[in-house]
């Protein structure tokens, strides 16, 4: 009967110990946005994801800010504030940090367009929880 007692008391602390660090790990990363970038079915390491304030970005445009994908082309972006958001991928290929038109691609969260084929994008509206799969699916070079 003690030692039933006492594995219960374990188990009960457990579950606490677990339940205070999920808060806690809540704390320190805030609302999240998270999903997948991939092209032509294959997912895209490296590449910058950003939100943005309207659904374009320009020639110089900074990217360093955003989060990376991973090897499976996983991201989370986290402590967003709420609000309204736009969000694009772009793989930087020549490691400069901006956004180049014509040498670095583009995809954007959002949905296809029935005549060109491209994607139009869908804003995101962030307010007080995590948003999951924000899902990127084509890059392509604007000409």
């Amino acid at each position: 009967m003690r030692r039933a007692i006492l594995v219960f008391v374990l188990v009960l602390s457990c579950v606490v110990i677990f339940i205070l660090s999920c808060e806690k790990a809540q704390e320190v990363l805030g609302i999240t946005i998270s999903g997948n970038v991939s092209n032509a079915g294959q997912p895209m390491e490296g590449a910058f994801v950003l939100l943005v304030d309207k659904a374009e970005i320009t020639q110089g445009f900074p990217i360093g800010n955003g989060s990376v994908t991973l090897g499976n082309g996983n991201y989370t972006i986290i402590r967003v504030e709420e609000g309204t958001y736009y969000i694009c991928a772009v793989k930087d290929e020549d490691g400069n940090q901006t956004y180049d038109f014509g040498t670095d691609p583009i995809g954007w969260y959002g949905h296809p367009d029935s005549i060109t084929g491209l994607t139009i994008p869908d804003s995101v509206i962030v307010t007080d929880q995590d948003i999951l799969g924000i899902d990127i699916d084509t890059l392509y070079m604007q000409q």
